[in-house]
């Protein structure tokens, strides 16, 4: 019973509210809560050895007493004759079972629920929760994975160590329900169904759900069959028979498509509204989006030295042309191991949830099409540190006095920023910039981490996927010439499906770089990078 009680305890501190927050979106994070559960884990073990040690003793009592209760009993006459046996008799019950019952009653929980009561602190919530449950369904969607898959922990022919469990798919279908969301809660009631164990009550209160949303889908036959089946195992629910008439009536005012329930879904994501969403996850699948062969057969690879830069020229840099026009380019091995593990080291306890601008106050805020958390080091921090920035200066030829601090990013369960614009695109926002820096004249992008899949920086317009690669960059131009936002660098961060990301962005600025990349005479003209 004291274990259980310590369960529920848990369960009471996991749902308490947190000082850090978000932490569905960053994996750097999450791995904090493997630390925190192995200490958790490592308590309850000793309280369990507590527990037993204490039973154990316990039961050594017991068999003592019932060993000499049974020589008693067999001779009463005999026993108490003699007057140490009627002292004895006494002076257990007066002081030695009292004393058992202070033994037996010792509370053996309070070291646990002291360290669970510290970790609990930092804890996630129930908004972690439905955070992790929309991500799993954005995954689901951007890859085009099977819901049963995902149940069994298999992502892309890799398993993970556990499978869902009925419970965590009546969660994910319930926080998609309560978003209006009933396709996908659909998808994850049925799912629950097919759980083993399922008591009639449980399976009464999943049909219950499960007929709501696909008549909201329109599928008002299937979800007569579904009402009809909630009826049969519970005769008496009141919704099911108010639902059950209700439906029969539409059946016999209109005339539904006759389609299989699945087929019969109609798919709602968060990023319906976009013009580029099919374009978008195609190519965060790896897709080919058009006929790419005749430009890329093109696209050109070299050493690069930045026009014999001091620093290039005795160890020039391999650069890669992913696109010619908007030109997009990688650099490869541009920073070492050793500083990735330190830059990650100093940006880890200073993560935060990353946050986008809003157009109209030009002010930061949390938005679901950007799921990360992000970290700002200056220069001066780390040695690593300034060597990337300056590293970034000597490639691009960019001065780096104006440009924002190195933003570093890691992103969490299915973490991603669906299509946007580094430069700024609103009037009220470009004055702000002009005021001071002006606008966001490029964008250098280095990857901290490899990614097993997933994860990828996309180009809508060109139709280009560029995948982290540990230890590269990729820089394009914002600006035309022009000094105009350029609309063909509309980019993306693809959820991350399976392996960690850390990526680390300067954003540079136009001020400095007027004589760096002069103004073009003629309007339309194209950046070139080399």
């Amino acid at each position: 019973m004291k274990l259980y009680n310590c369960f529920h305890i848990l369960m009471m501190f996991l749902l308490v509210s947190h000082t850090r927050g978000d932490w569905f979106t960053s994996l750097g994070h999450l791995e904090d809560l493997l630390h925190s559960e192995k200490q958790l884990i490592l308590a309850l073990k000793e309280y369990i050895q507590a527990e037993e040690e204490k039973l154990s003793h316990i039961n050594q009592i017991a068999d003592d007493l019932q060993s000499l209760s049974n020589d008693a009993l067999s001779d009463v006459d005999h026993h108490l004759g003699h007057p140490i046996n009627q002292y004895r008799l006494i002076q257990r019950l007066v002081a030695e079972w009292p004393q058992v019952e202070t033994f037996v009653t010792k509370d053996l929980t309070e070291r646990f629920v002291a360290i669970l009561s510290k970790l609990s602190e930092s804890f996630p919530n129930e908004d972690d929760a439905r955070g992790s449950a929309k991500a799993i369904m954005r995954l689901q969607d951007t890859y085009k994975l099977e819901t049963h898959d995902i149940a069994e922990g298999m992502i892309k022919d890799s398993f993970a160590n556990q499978s869902l469990t009925a419970d965590d798919c009546f969660f994910i279908g319930r926080t998609a329900y309560f978003d209006k969301d009933y396709y996908h809660c659909a998808l994850w009631m049925n799912e629950m169904l097919q759980k083993r164990g399922l008591d009639s009550f449980s399976k009464v209160h999943v049909l219950d759900y499960l007929s709501f949303c696909v008549a909201k889908q329109g599928d008002i036959q299937r979800a007569v069959k579904i009402t009809s089946e909630i009826l049969k195992i519970s005769p008496s629910h009141k919704r099911a028979k108010r639902n059950y008439d209700y439906y029969t009536g539409l059946l016999k005012t209109s005339k539904p498509i006759k389609v299989p329930g699945k087929e019969r879904l109609q798919r709602q994501t968060e990023h319906d509204h976009l013009p580029e969403a099919e374009r978008y996850e195609r190519l965060c699948r790896g897709e080919n989006v058009n006929d790419q062969a005749q430009v890329t057969k093109n696209l050109k690879c070299r050493y690069w030295t930045n026009n014999n830069h001091p620093r290039l020229t005795l160890q020039p840099v391999k650069l890669e042309e992913l696109w010619h026009s908007p030109q997009v380019v990688r650099f490869l091995d541009i920073i070492s191991d050793e500083d990735i593990a330190e830059i990650k080291k100093i940006a880890k306890p200073e993560l935060n949830r990353a946050e986008v601008t809003n157009p109209e106050t030009g002010r930061g805020e949390k938005a679901t099409y950007r799921v990360s958390k992000s970290a700002w080091l200056m220069d001066g921090e780390s040695f690593a540190v300034g060597r990337l920035s300056r590293r970034a200066s000597d490639l691009t030829g960019l001065s780096m006095d104006s440009a924002e601090l190195l933003q570093i990013a890691n992103y969490g369960i299915g973490g991603h920023y669906l299509p946007h614009h580094d430069h700024s695109t609103s009037n009220e926002v470009q004055d702000k910039f002009d005021k001071k820096d002006g606008n966001r004249i490029a964008t250098f992008l280095a990857y901290l981490s490899d990614v097993e899949y997933g994860g990828s920086t996309v180009f809508i317009q060109p139709g280009i996927a560029a995948r982290p690669i540990k230890g590269s960059a990729v820089f394009w131009y914002n600006l035309l010439p022009s000094g105009e936002g350029d609309a063909r660098t509309l980019h993306a961060a693809c959820p991350v499906l399976t392996g960690v990301k850390w990526v680390a962005n300067k954003w540079i600025h136009e001020r400095g770089n007027e004589f760096l990349r002069p103004c073009s005479l003629t309007p339309n003209a194209d950046n070139k990078i080399f």
